[in-house]
């Protein structure tokens, strides 16, 4: 007999795992939650996180901020590099 397993995404998550997700602390994420980019709802007093609201965010900040990574830079090895 087989077990059927069904993978389940959450709606709503509490904030330390929202801060996880989007890899940002708790007080960034409750001024995100005051600036309107972040919805959360109250549940028995938890604050939750609307997770599709992180996932707005992220896709927001992708298009609005796009990163810019400069090459590596080139060091010398260590032994050939003067003692200051």
């Amino acid at each position: 007999m087989e077990t059927a397993v069904v993978e389940l995404t959450p709606i709503l998550v509490p904030v330390k795992q929202a801060c996880a997700l989007i890899g940002r602390g708790q007080s960034a994420l409750y001024e995100l939650i005051g600036a309107g980019k972040i919805r959360a709802v109250k549940s028995d007093g938890r604050t939750l996180i609307v997770v599709e609201s992180l996932r707005e965010y992220a896709a927001k900040l992708e298009i609005d901020h796009p990163v810019k990574v400069a090459p590596p830079r080139r060091r010398k090895p260590q032994h050939l590099r003067q003692a200051v």
